[in-house]
């Protein structure tokens, strides 16, 4: 977000633009980890920041936009993509992901798609900020991989998701647990399958 001017907030203490948005985004990320996307309300993140309400909807049209540019913000940290495609990195990373999966940020995708279901703002916020976003990463890194020798030529997007699908698909239907076991196998089987 460009710069605002500062202005004064409560106790006449002058809060500049960068700042709020750093407290808004922190403010926005926390109340989804630990109350969930239904409480992470445009009126709760404003409380949660000491901002108004007005200050949110200069910088972002909607609830969606803020929640998943915080959330956005957190998660290539919490869930980055391997350096290359070698086996150790990809299963290092993957095993990674499993692990936040298995926690809050498991909880915040899984509401992030679901209600992405009936609200189209969740959905197209999520689809746009932060599959396609860390997507044109991976496609560099695939395209990279390709160009090295280490994988065989494939369709990028078709490499990602099957790196990556088993693990989406294990957190939305729960229908097995997302173990590491599981993890290392799929990993195996995955990079003997794209091997030169």
């Amino acid at each position: 977000m460009s710069s605002v001017p500062g202005h004064a907030a409560k106790g006449g203490r002058t809060r500049t633009a960068p700042r709020s948005e750093t407290e808004i985004l922190d403010a926005a990320y926390d109340l989804l980890m630990s109350r969930g996307l239904e409480a992470t309300t445009v009126e709760a993140i404003a409380n949660r920041a000491g901002v108004s309400k007005a200050t949110i909807y200069k910088w972002w049209p909607n609830r969606a936009a803020v929640i998943m540019t915080a959330f956005l913000r957190r998660s290539a940290d919490v869930l980055p993509y391997p350096e290359n495609l070698r086996p150790g990195q990809v299963e290092d990373r993957l095993l990674k992901m499993a692990a936040a999966f298995r926690g809050d940020t498991g909880t915040a995708i899984a509401a992030l798609i679901a209600e992405g279901q009936s609200n189209p703002e969740i959905a197209r916020a999520f689809r746009e900020g932060y599959i396609n976003k860390r997507r044109e990463e991976g496609v560099a890194i695939v395209r990279a991989a390709i160009t090295a020798g280490d994988i065989r030529p494939a369709d990028p997007d078709v490499v990602l998701d099957l790196l990556y699908a088993p693990l989406y698909f294990r957190l939305l239907v729960g229908h097995l647990p997302l173990s590491d076991e599981a993890v290392r196998e799929h990993v195996g089987l995955v990079m003997r399958g794209l091997g030169p």
